[in-house]
């Protein structure tokens, strides 16, 4: 047995060790736990900031193009009407998505995305229980609701849950009971932008040759056959009906509101958070989201300050073309076509449903806009897996190569 054989394991820094000098990337138990709880408890993302020690990782082309969004973001910030409070705020930002990325490189393989699950499963279960407890008996004509999660958000990590499913190895026992409880909360919650999130993302990962995904095409039949099914048999599902509802929810307001935000400011936007009040339509009522109203929970007082730093223009586009103007926003053309180049490249089926199916989704809403609850965070790390997997990075572990062609089964 060569001197290669010999492996170390080292949780500290995340790597196997050989006997030779060789270091193989692997994800610890302590790091496979703390993706798992991160839907649940949303501020353990930030960890991520960690990860901006493997700059060096990152190949001269996708490292040029990072630094040309994070300087047309700061350029942008120059223009706003706060520039000292934007140029902060634009960097922060700016430095949180490249740590995201590369936490993405870092962890390279699509596969450690499946370690969401538990954590998703737990958001969906309290989902339902959460509609049940504000509703009552009648909580299945409801759309889902949520303490912390809003209902569009729900049914995000619904259709989520049902491509990690797909592409995952668990059993198939628990493959069918996750993906049913995933399927009722994609419905339930009456998310047009979630359903076309999951369709979309389906429809990619064929393309790439996701082999798992021809089998889930039966997954949108059944989906399109139950709501149909439940709309035709009953009016009092208010979830199903919203699906066929062509209304646009007030979008067309906040976009209204987004491009007078635009005329004023073309060039550099209001600043980063601060294009709630363009958008606000309510007239100055301050309420939570459905689910947190409907369970008894309210903002205290000195939380209504924050009130507009949240709200989105329900387009991508729309909403960067507003917080940085023209010339942030070409920089953030500029990473977004980096990441995409990147997924066609890799052919990673999971990667390629999560890269298309948010781009859809954010045509009416905006699912890639840090900080969110996670599932913005989960876009932009599938972007650094993608630059690792098309060879746009280089996994590194204290400035040395990773040699990963070695890694056998998971150490755990």
């Amino acid at each position: 047995m060569g001197p290669c054989h010999y492996l170390f394991l080292s949780e500290k820094f995340g790597f196997l060790e050989a006997s030779g000098g060789n270091r193989i990337l692997f994800v610890s138990a302590r790091l496979r736990w703390l993706i798992a709880l991160v839907p649940v408890f949303p501020p353990l993302y930030l960890v991520a900031f960690a990860a901006l020690r493997y700059w060096r990782s990152l190949l001269p082309p996708a490292r040029t193009v990072i630094l040309i969004y994070l300087g047309t973001q700061a350029v942008a910030a120059l223009f706003t009407p706060q520039p000292l409070l934007s140029l902060t705020l634009a960097l922060l930002r700016g430095v949180f998505i490249v740590a995201l990325i590369l936490s993405g490189v870092y962890l390279k393989r699509s596969k450690e995305l499946h370690h969401l699950l538990p954590g998703l499963v737990v958001v969906l279960a309290l989902a339902f229980l959460s509609t049940y407890f504000a509703y009552g008996s009648h909580w299945w004509q409801r759309r889902l609701v949520h303490p912390y999660y809003t209902v569009t958000s729900v049914g995000l990590v619904a259709a989520l849950t049902l491509l990690i499913v797909i592409e995952s190895r668990i059993s198939p026992l628990w493959r069918i009971v996750i993906g049913l409880l995933a399927l009722a909360a994609l419905i339930l919650s009456g998310s047009r932008g979630a359903l076309a999130l999951f369709l979309v993302g389906e429809a990619a990962a064929v393309l790439v040759q996701g082999k798992r995904f021809y089998k889930a095409l039966a997954v949108s039949g059944v989906i399109a056959a139950l709501i149909f099914g439940i709309y035709k048999l009953t009016n009092h599902v208010f979830s199903v009906r919203h699906f066929f509802s062509l209304g646009l929810s007030g979008r067309d307001r906040v976009w209204e509101g987004a491009l007078a935000a635009i005329r004023s400011h073309p060039w550099g936007g209001v600043g980063p958070y601060q294009l709630g009040p363009w958008l606000d339509y309510r007239n100055g009522n301050f309420a939570l989201w459905e689910g947190a109203s409907a369970l008894g929970f309210h903002f205290p007082a000195w939380a209504k300050k924050l009130d507009g730093a949240w709200l989105i223009a329900h387009d991508i586009f729309l909403h960067s073309l507003g917080e940085s103007g023209v010339i942030g926003t070409l920089g953030f053309l500029a990473l977004l076509g980096l990441i995409g180049y990147a997924v066609i490249r890799a052919r990673d089926p999971l990667l390629a449903a999560i890269f298309f199916g948010y781009l859809v989704m954010g045509l009416v809403d905006n699912p890639i806009a840090v900080p969110s609850l996670f599932f913005a965070e989960v876009f932009w790390i599938a972007g650094g897996m993608a630059l690792a997997q098309a060879g746009l990075a280089v996994p590194l572990e204290q400035g040395l190569a990773v040699d990963d062609d070695q890694l056998g089964p998971d150490p755990l």
